[in-house]
């Protein structure tokens, strides 16, 4: 599984907070799509993704970590190209 962490603004513990975490972390990566290769690649060839956790240590921002579960080959191509 590859293993990549987003930052977004933390908007606190509340349950409409959490909310608009979730929409922040939605839009971050929808623009993480348009406009990385790499990302692009791995949201393409995944089998599985899914959140993974969450640290919220900086109070400002949350560091989100998102995994993507590829296939052998494609994990192979996807650390041989981009993996650096």
């Amino acid at each position: 599984m590859i293993k990549v962490p987003f930052d977004t603004p933390w908007h606190g513990d509340s349950d409409r907070a959490q909310v608009v975490n979730r929409l922040e972390l939605e839009r971050t990566l929808d623009n993480a799509y348009k406009t990385m290769d790499w990302f692009k690649f791995l949201t393409d060839k995944a089998v599985r993704v899914e959140v993974l956790g969450s640290d919220t240590a900086k109070k400002s921002v949350i560091t989100q970590w998102v995994g993507f579960e590829l296939d052998g080959k494609n994990e192979t191509f996807y650390r041989l190209k981009y993996d650096k």
